[in-house]
């Protein structure tokens, strides 16, 4: 039956039954009807129904007989599919079999790496481990493969069954199809079920098998997909064999060295900072009116290290590291006292040799159900100049700029990574131990400094690294480190005290030996009737001494902050560049530092 008859039947019937006088009564009727008995249907509402179910029939028998024709075209298709895919999986067949023949025999399990390749695919394909594959062939994390890299892998087949085991997957398929045709010849036999509701037409649904056939038939046997889609040859591993990489400040830590390999860190670092203060020494009457001395210093500070360090790993998770440096310092201090305008300005320098560090990492685990952890010892030795080194004038001040801090530095701390790609979160926190010395250095008319305690710190840093693709990098985070107080020893010599042996609350005047008071050049004089001393007269005291005095000061803890940002440039494989950056976020940090470091691979891995 066409489609446009069968629309016109339809609507013939539809008026057929709207003319029905038993349902023109049901309209007509206003009690509900559920109260009334269903009459019995008459002959034309009879031959209207049995209408309506041949036509209902009639089309789906017609396109169950569309379904069975597409059915027999799509067997017949697959049939010569088959035969194509046979003869390829021959030729291909014979062609590695004279491959074979032709080429020298190679060992048990060895593979070439081929475009697309990681390592831990490969273990999976020949089900093995990465471990087991990277220690065979010496292979050290991060594991990267170059395209025509020979592998061995350990227990896989030899070389030319495995370029044949490629073509396996065609085989499958033909297998598969030979079952789905199998299955659709038999339900071909079978009687049609015809379904309940008017079914789609087959030539309006996507058929599966002819797209896979259709598919595999333009493949060749190495493009056939393996169970996970395979990543470029040299990018990130998969997660598991994944170690990240991290451009930040060497003392924040970082990624252990690979065994056997040794880097060399040339880097030049600069660093500034400014202090404004305001003095007031005297009396505030109301706001803004001042009696006294006012003065206001402007201290600037500049300092350039240039530095050279290497890095060394002993084994996969041993790394030691050292570097020296060499320091340029200037700081220029301007003063000026605001009631008479007079000014002073001090410039001092410090050149030499700054401080060496040296320090040893031992990673704990591998990263996979907790975040890499690393700890790190640090040390920091004496060699340059010290602030209790410098010399210094008949007052005390120093004439030059120290170029190292004076005492010895050990840090324990804990470095912890955390890969999410592509973003690397870092933090460390570590406790820094400041060791106490004696210098005995004067620094003032008397004055020796007998020992300082530069007091511990607790240091703390966070941040994020996120990786923009293979080569750049970038990372943002904040540094803190929180310095306890220091104290200081001093011994003062020289020390005359004033007398008062009569107990009258007054300095005593030194006298002739006959009860004259003598003022300061031998002189005798009288106190006036009230006791003061005459005007234009300064007595001669007199004082107890000399004695050595010892006393301790302390300076207040303080906190120096710092916002980071840097990023790492990868130029070749051998040859990194990092660039940082800090800005002081609290008032004892320096305004900013820009450090500027090269990593260059001497040999290893």
């Amino acid at each position: 039956m066409k489609k446009s008859d069968l629309m016109i039947y339809c609507a013939a019937t539809a008026l057929t039954v709207a003319g029905s006088p038993a349902l023109a009564a049901d309209q007509a009727s206003g009690a509900p009807a559920a109260t009334e008995y269903a009459p019995q249907p008459t002959v034309q509402e009879e031959l209207v129904y049995m209408r309506d179910v041949i036509a209902l029939q009639t089309l789906r028998l017609d396109q169950a007989e569309q379904s069975l024709s597409r059915q027999s075209e799509l067997i017949d298709a697959q049939a010569r599919q088959i035969a194509e895919l046979r003869q390829m999986v021959s030729s291909s067949q014979q062609a590695l079999a004279s491959l074979g023949a032709a080429q020298p025999a190679r060992l048990a399990g060895d593979y070439v790496v081929k475009s697309g390749d990681t390592l831990s695919q490969i273990a999976r394909r020949y089900d093995t481990t990465v471990g087991a594959i990277a220690s065979v062939n010496d292979l050290q994390a991060p594991y990267r493969l170059r395209v025509g890299q020979n592998l061995n892998v350990p227990g896989a087949a030899p070389a030319t069954a495995a370029r044949v085991a490629q073509a396996d997957p065609i085989a499958d398929q033909i297998s598969k199809i030979d079952s789905q045709q199998s299955d659709d010849a038999e339900q071909s036999q079978q009687p049609q079920r015809v379904a309940s509701a008017p079914a789609v037409s087959p030539g309006e649904r996507p058929d599966v098998t002819q797209r896979v056939i259709e598919t595999q038939k333009d493949r060749k046997p190495e493009d056939q997909p393996t169970a996970q889609t395979p990543e470029a040859v040299g990018v990130r591993p998969d997660q598991e064999d994944e170690i990240p990489e991290l451009a930040v400040f060497a003392d924040v830590g970082g990624v252990l060295t690979p065994k056997g390999t040794m880097f060399v860190e040339p880097g030049v670092d600069f660093a500034t900072s400014s202090d404004n203060r305001f003095f007031f020494q005297g009396v505030e009457i109301v706001d803004a009116v001042l009696i006294g001395a006012i003065e206001a210093t402007d201290t600037d500070r500049r300092a350039v290290t240039e530095s050279i360090g290497v890095r060394y790993g002993l084994t996969n998770r041993i790394e030691i590291d050292g570097s020296i440096s060499y320091v340029s310092r200037q700081d220029r201090v301007s003063g000026v006292a605001i009631d008479d305008n007079s000014a002073a300005t001090r410039n001092l320098g410090g050149y030499g040799i700054g401080d060496a560090n040296f320090g040893i990492h031992y990673q704990l685990n591998n990263g996979r159900s907790f975040p890499y952890t690393i700890v790190n010892l640090r040390a920091k030795a004496p060699t340059g100049t010290g602030p209790f080194d410098v010399d210094r004038d008949a007052n005390g001040f120093d004439t030059e700029l120290a170029t190292g801090s004076g005492f010895w530095t050990i840090e324990p701390s804990l470095s912890f990574i955390l890969p999410t790609s592509p973003a690397v979160i870092f933090a460390n926190v570590g406790y820094q131990k400041n060791l106490s010395v004696t210098p005995n250095s004067i620094i003032g008319p008397d004055t020796t400094i007998t020992e300082f305690n530069p007091g511990d710190a607790i240091r703390t840093s966070l941040g994020v690294g996120i990786s923009v693709n293979e080569r750049l990098s970038l990372n943002f985070g904040y540094d803190q480190s929180n310095f306890f107080k220091s104290r200081s020893s001093v011994r003062q010599e020289n020390i005359f005290r004033p007398l008062d042996e009569d107990n009258d609350g007054q300095q005593d005047i030194r006298e002739d030996g006959m009860g004259n008071l003598l003022d300061e050049n031998g002189n005798t004089f009288t106190l006036n009737p009230d006791g003061t001393v005459p005007a234009g007269i300064t007595p001669d005291f007199l004082f107890s001494g000399p004695f050595t005095e010892f006393r301790t000061t302390e300076s207040p803890a303080t906190t120096v902050g710092s916002f980071l940002f840097g990023g790492s440039y990868a130029v070749t494989d051998n040859f990194r560049i990092n660039l940082n950056t800090a800005f002081g976020a609290t008032d004892e940090a320096p305004d900013m530092r820009v450090s500027l470091r090269a990593q260059y691979k001497l040999f290893g891995k």
